[in-house]
């Protein structure tokens, strides 16, 4: 899975220049010193140095994003009331990339690089700025604005007071629009400019600024301006997209490996090649196929039972087509469940199999020979995560490299942004529609009333609950859901819970296990429904004669013990707190209230 990416050799080009350019090998300058006049004179080496930027500002793949929620088994102290501090520090690191992009919106006109490279380059560079302040502006309320290029030898000029949080938003959604006006729906060489930032993201993402900043952690009273304010934007943001290719890719599991330009989905991505890579499909295999096996998002029980059946109703619901059970949990789901979960004796073909295993099944059950303790390599849940995992990378130390791009924003999430802002403003319709569509590609059938398993005449709060829902479903281990849980101050739902999930253990030989040929015919059997000699995991009692399943609440260091630990997210983590060292580094900054010794409000 090679991939040609134009940005990553320029960021390669920039550097090399940066430490070629001096001729005097006694040179006293700093090895990585370059002539201003050189760069803004020169657009390519201009480009190297937005390149730099984006390496730095846009956010990958995340592997402690869903720890954050009740979606994964996590060791985060946040979650449960325990964070110090200055522990969630975000704080300062982002204001050395926003330096530079001041930087380079000051300094790019000042050259000789055309205007149109120009106007390109400050686009790209004003959303990267107005990504990193919305960034802290979640994380903290209002921060400092440093619009300008500042010399850090002046330190009066770079100890300047917190901003109010409106007077932030206002300064974003400006550099949004800005940079939507310089930007093009979509480059002249798309597929060589494949992952630049396009005007159609600059209105997705407002419409996402907008949404959060209408959300009860912003503002509590709930002004329904605010909320048609996020409706518009998102509004817009679809109407763009749409009208230029964009919408809902055919498929649900493969549409994180459809990377070209051609991707309907794709709306702002960071872009991996085996060069510049991410070990997160390591991180998500199972232990015995990935050298960081079982350390990356493991699927809770809640969120297990989150997913609907295939008709889209609960799995408690007396209404549904289909009968839940329990023991054959993966039977008759929603489709995205088997391309997000890996449960034990699933399919889940991988190119490096292992001894003792057939190639195409997970096992997760335990074989600890200590009483109420997790075998290390198996994941404390007995769920895998197996949402965007290239099945046909190798496994091993090969696995640690993977490619796979990170999708930051996508046409699915737009579309949930406006049906959530609908809901707000009274389009109860409108939202219904956009779940409709979510649904139907996902693969849940249209029932008779083609609701898709929708309860019929939902009041603005059963809908507000059935959006919020599936976002959870469409968006789960993409970062959203704790975002989500923030900004609409729902982690009280879930305070006082437990992360549970099963621990399996193995009562009696099947031959499932043996890797012989013999077997793996009865095994592709077994995937075409013959019960030809193997165990078929599909039907309840077969698999309980095989298999003792228990459940137990989740230790966060990876013990399975009947009290675990209850969920406790306080409020004053709703806004974190300035780290100290930077409180002492400028006499100005005022701490957040609810933090000790704290007077600023972040809902000014």
């Amino acid at each position: 899975m090679m991939k040609i990416n134009n940005i990553n050799k320029l960021m390669f080009l920039f550097i090399l220049v940066l430490t070629q350019c001096s001729e005097d090998p006694l040179d006293k300058r700093p090895l990585g010193a370059i002539s201003e006049e050189v760069v803004w004179n020169d657009e390519n080496l201009a480009i190297g140095f937005l390149n730099n930027i984006y390496s730095r500002a846009l956010p990958g793949w995340a592997t402690t994003a869903s720890q954050l929620s009740d979606d994964a088994h996590g060791e985060n102290g946040l979650m449960y009331g325990e964070a110090q501090p200055g522990s969630m520090n975000i704080y300062s690191g982002n204001y050395k990339t926003i330096k530079d992009i001041n930087l380079l919106l000051a300094k790019i006109g000042t050259g000789t690089i055309g205007t149109e490279a120009q106007n390109l380059m400050s686009g790209q560079a004003l959303f990267l700025r107005a990504h990193l302040y919305f960034k802290l502006v979640a994380a903290y309320g209002g921060v400092p604005l440093v619009l300008d290029a500042k010399d850090k030898s002046d330190i009066e000029a770079l100890q300047v007071p917190r901003n109010k949080t409106s007077e932030c938003i206002a300064q974003i959604l400006n550099d949004l629009d800005d940079a939507a006006d310089l930007l093009p729906v979509a480059y002249s060489n798309a597929a060589e400019e494949y992952g630049r930032i396009t005007k159609g993201a600059a209105l997705a993402y407002k419409g996402r600024v907008l949404l959060h900043y209408a959300s009860e952690q912003f503002d509590p009273a709930q002004d329904k301006g605010r909320w048609q304010a996020a409706y518009d934007a998102n509004k817009a943001a679809v109407a763009l997209l749409s009208s230029n290719g964009k919408g809902l890719h055919p498929s649900y599991e493969n549409l994180w490996f459809d990377e070209s330009e051609s991707n309907p989905e794709a709306i702002l991505i960071k872009r991996y090649t085996l060069d510049q890579s991410h070990n997160r499909d390591a991180g998500c295999r199972p232990f015995i196929v990935g050298t960081n096996g079982e350390s990356f998002d493991k699927p809770t029980k809640s969120l297990v039972d989150a997913f609907p059946m295939k008709d889209g109703k609960a799995i408690n619901d007396p209404t549904s087509s289909y009968t839940y059970n329990p023991t054959a949990l993966w039977v008759d789901r929603d489709p995205r469940f088997s391309a997000t979960i890996a449960w034990n004796g699933a399919v889940w073909p991988l190119n490096n199999p292992a001894p003792n295993r057939t190639s195409d099944l997970e096992w997760t059950f335990q074989e600890s020979a200590i009483e109420g303790q997790a075998d290390s390599r198996i994941t404390p849940t007995s769920f895998n995560c197996r949402k965007a995992i290239d099945g046909s990378i190798e496994g091993g130390a090969a696995s640690l490299s993977s490619p796979t791009d990170w999708i930051e924003i996508r046409y699915a999430e737009v579309l949930l942004n406006l049906a959530e802002a609908a809901n707000e403003v009274g389009l109860s319709m409108e939202a219904y529609n956009i779940l409709s569509q979510i649904r139907d590609r996902a693969g849940i059938e249209s029932g008779l009333d083609g609701l898709y398993g929708l309860q019929a005449g939902m009041d603005q709060n059963e809908l507000r609950m059935a959006i919020m829902h599936e976002r959870r479903l469409e968006l789960v281990f993409e970062g959203k859901r704790s975002s989500d849980l923030r900004r609409r101050r729902m982690y009280d739902a879930i305070n006082g819970t437990y992360r549970q999930g099963y621990r399996i253990t193995k009562t009696a030989s099947f031959d499932a296990l043996d890797p012989s040929e013999e077997i793996l015919d009865d095994r592709i059997a077994l995937e075409e429904g013959i019960n030809n000699g193997s165990i078929d995991l599909n039907d309840p009692s077969v698999y309980n004669t095989y298999f003792n399943t228990e459940l137990r609440s989740v230790e966060r260091f990876g013990n399975i013990d009947d009290d675990g630990s209850a969920i406790n997210y306080l409020d004053n983590y709703y806004f974190f707190d300035i780290p100290q060292d930077d409180l002492n580094k400028n006499p100005h900054l005022e701490q957040t209230k609810g933090w000790p010794g704290g007077t600023f409000d972040p809902l000014q």
